[in-house]
């Protein structure tokens, strides 16, 4: 059965992550309108030199830079619950549900600036996270804000999201004045190298209307129809009860193991509030799905009855294929 075969840490599971992955994305290489967007217009600088000049005329080719984007955030993901024992035992299923929960929309697919940013930021968390091992608060903090930073200068509206960091760090009880101070520095350097550099080449003024205008630009809304309502309902519910499984399991779970699973709960309500504001669109599906999906590889874990995890799954993977048939966009 599928859950069996996924839900251990075998070559075959490996495998067949990219594989399940890749056929859901596949609309993303055949739809004409596969090139790189990015949401608020005129984009960052870093955007505009690095990755519209490589991947901008050649749909392809950034259909498939977006599907290795999502790739490295899902394994990513399942080695963050992994190495700190997030679920009973080893599991590609993480990588499986966030793969599932970003393939609904095309234009959620396609090779855009979230997805950039995302990466960087879901390595600030494993950097913050690894504070519980190794220590160094101080460093550690400064490395993930840092990244967050880089990341910011693809896609500045990071920035708005930096405080979910802190969230992070206050949630594994680490936040203090000195590693405040810390990320604060971390994720402002990128910015303060960048101006230094546009102040050298007289472009300054430029690169601040750059990011002033990406602050403050409005993300148009997805158009939703009567599918994605009920497609983002059900969502939503299933992630509801799969947090309410957390909380009912945590007091059987060690103490950091609790701190972890609190900072997953506040960043997916955190970053589901931000999709609600102005400044923000379905386009942050990639970022909410990342604590959802360790939220229900637990909850799949901790059924007791096996039929119910295999049938959970493939009501995921029906609906996903659902969605994608009936709405293109």
């Amino acid at each position: 059965m599928l859950y069996r075969t996924l839900h251990n840490n075998s070559l075959l599971a490996f495998i067949l992550v990219p594989f399940i992955l890749f056929l859901f994305w596949i609309r993303v290489f055949l739809f004409d309108g596969s090139a790189p967007i990015s949401f608020d217009g005129i984009s960052m600088p870093l955007w505009e030199w690095m990755v519209r000049p490589l991947f901008g005329n050649n749909a392809y080719l950034a259909a498939a830079f977006s599907f290795v984007l999502v790739l490295l955030t899902a394994f990513t993901i399942n080695r963050l619950a992994g190495r700190h024992g997030l679920l009973g035992s080893a599991s590609v299923l993480p990588a499986l549900m966030y793969a599932l929960l970003v393939s609904g929309f095309l234009v959620v697919q396609r090779l855009n600036v979230v997805w950039m940013f995302n990466l960087f930021f879901l390595l600030a968390i494993e950097r913050i996270w690894g504070i519980v091992i190794h220590g160094r608060k101080e460093g550690r903090s400064f490395d993930g804000a840092l990244l967050v930073g880089i990341g910011s200068l693809v896609y500045v509206k990071g920035l708005y999201l930096y405080p979910l960091l802190l969230v992070v760090m206050g949630g594994l009880r680490v936040l203090t004045i000195r590693t405040f101070l810390a990320s604060l520095m971390g994720v402002l350097l990128p910015f303060v190298l960048s101006a230094g550099y546009f102040f050298f080449v007289d472009r300054f003024m430029e690169f601040g209307v750059f990011i002033v205008f990406n602050l403050l630009s409005s993300t148009g809304q997805l158009s939703h129809n009567i599918s994605t309502q009920i497609y983002l309902f059900f969502l939503g519910g299933i992630i509801l009860v799969g947090i309410v499984n957390v909380f009912r399991f945590l007091p059987t779970q060690k103490i950091i193991t609790r701190k972890l699973f609190r900072s997953v709960v506040w960043l997916t309500l955190l970053t589901f509030g931000a999709c609600l504001t102005p400044f923000f669109s379905v386009e942050l599906t990639p970022l909410i799905a990342i604590g959802p999906s360790m939220i229900l590889a637990f909850w799949l874990d901790k059924m007791s009855k096996k039929i119910w995890q295999e049938v959970i799954l493939w009501v995921f993977i029906g609906i996903t294929i659902a969605v994608q048939i009936i709405h293109i966009g």
